[in-house]
């Protein structure tokens, strides 16, 4: 990345505007984390029709023994005792001094689709502190960079406060969601997350300007973030606030 470059771009795009001055240009730095984020996927699968029965036979009748229902519902003892295995491993049912179903096997009963749990898996997210959100965009860019501008004023510490959990789930999912599958894979969901951990930290450069609106008579900030590849409201108004406090 050429800093020089796009800063002389910037300018151009800036000044094309009638009555538009820049009164200042700065170049600072962001702080953005790479995180490894752990999570169990999950697939979604609908319940075959022995499933249900069994379901709703836990549910209604008060059974000790599940091979019972080999005999109710003239099936193979063996299918019946797998099935019964896998949906205590799902936590779909449970078992006390009877078989009962579980808020969850309730609910999946309802909807006639079971959720089946995968190994744990992990993907690799960029979190901006300042931002507090995740931001899309390749960070070997700034790779060749040999010398980085200063942080940006109003950040403090780099430290990660802790991260909506729900924020990771969405972004991962949608992430996952537009990757195409293959002509015999099952689409997979996130429901939790069972651990997120910074790996890396990145410096990201931002371009700065005051610009000076002769028209209007007022002043605002524009800040470019070379990360994302687009103008950023959020540090606009960190800055300008900063600067008008000068």
């Amino acid at each position: 990345m050429d800093l020089q470059r796009l800063t002389e771009s910037l300018q151009q795009q800036i000044l094309q505007q009638d009555g538009i001055s820049i009164e200042k240009q700065m170049n600072y730095a962001i702080p953005v984390h790479t995180l490894e984020v752990k999570y169990h996927p999950v697939m979604r699968n609908a319940m075959d029709i022995l499933m249900k029965m069994m379901l709703l036979s836990f549910n209604k009748a008060k059974l000790k023994n599940a091979e019972l229902l080999a005999d109710i519902l003239l099936v193979e003892p063996l299918f019946i005792h797998d099935l019964t295995n896998k949906m205590l491993h799902l936590g779909m049912i449970q078992k006390e001094e009877t078989f009962s179903l579980t808020a969850k096997g309730k609910a999946q009963l309802e909807s006639g689709i079971f959720e089946e749990e995968l190994e744990e898996t992990s993907y690799f997210v960029q979190y901006s502190p300042v931002h507090e959100m995740l931001l899309d965009g390749d960070l070997e860019q700034f790779e060749e960079l040999e010398q980085f501008p200063e942080s940006f004023p109003s950040v403090e510490s780099e430290d990660i406060k802790e991260i909506e959990e729900s924020m990771l789930i969405d972004y991962i999912q949608q992430q996952l969601a537009a990757q195409p599958l293959a002509e015999d894979e099952v689409p997979q969901f996130i429901t939790s997350i069972v651990s997120s951990e910074s790996v890396q930290i990145n410096d990201v450069p931002v371009v700065c300007f005051i610009v000076n609106n002769a028209k209007e008579d007022r002043q605002f900030a524009r800040v470019y973030n070379t990360l994302t590849g687009a103008w950023d409201s959020k540090l606009e108004a960190s800055l300008f606030e900063m600067e008008k406090n000068k």
